[in-house]
């Protein structure tokens, strides 16, 4: 599993990722003879090497709200699922859209709510501002 992937297997072809780009490249391309899956993960999927994601099978794609990432993730999809496709600016918490060789027909599902939660939340914005307004007055 790779983890913000967008940070070490980026588009671009700087020398500074060059070796690990590259081994991540060849295991994609030719890791599945030798038992090899790899899970890519990111926020920023328009960022990601397009060698590595021309050979993924399957995408879970959360809500992504930027154009760009919306854009690149539809350009990956057959035409046939575009409108379903529309939907990932508008996924709810927990909501992620499936497509791929591992279903049968694009599906939106609920993800689960964890039963043994990290100790970590969502910062509760609205609330932490109105605290900050009620101090400055």
């Amino acid at each position: 599993m790779l983890e913000e992937a967008h940070n070490y297997i980026p588009q671009s072809e700087g020398a500074k990722y060059y070796s690990v780009k590259k081994s991540i490249e060849r295991i994609a391309k030719e890791g599945r003879k030798y038992g090899l899956s790899l899970m890519i993960v990111s926020q920023r999927p328009s960022e990601i090497s397009e060698t590595i994601f021309s050979q993924c099978n399957n995408f879970v794609a959360m809500r992504l709200t930027n154009p760009t990432d919306q854009q690149y993730v539809k350009r990956l999809m057959p035409d046939s699922v575009s409108a379903i496709t529309d939907t990932l600016p508008v996924l709810e918490r927990q909501e992620a859209l499936i497509i791929g060789d591992c279903i049968p027909i694009p599906t939106i599902v609920r993800i689960k709510d964890l039963t043994d939660k990290p100790d970590s939340k969502d910062i509760l914005f609205r609330t932490e501002w109105k605290k900050i307004d009620a101090n400055n007055i």
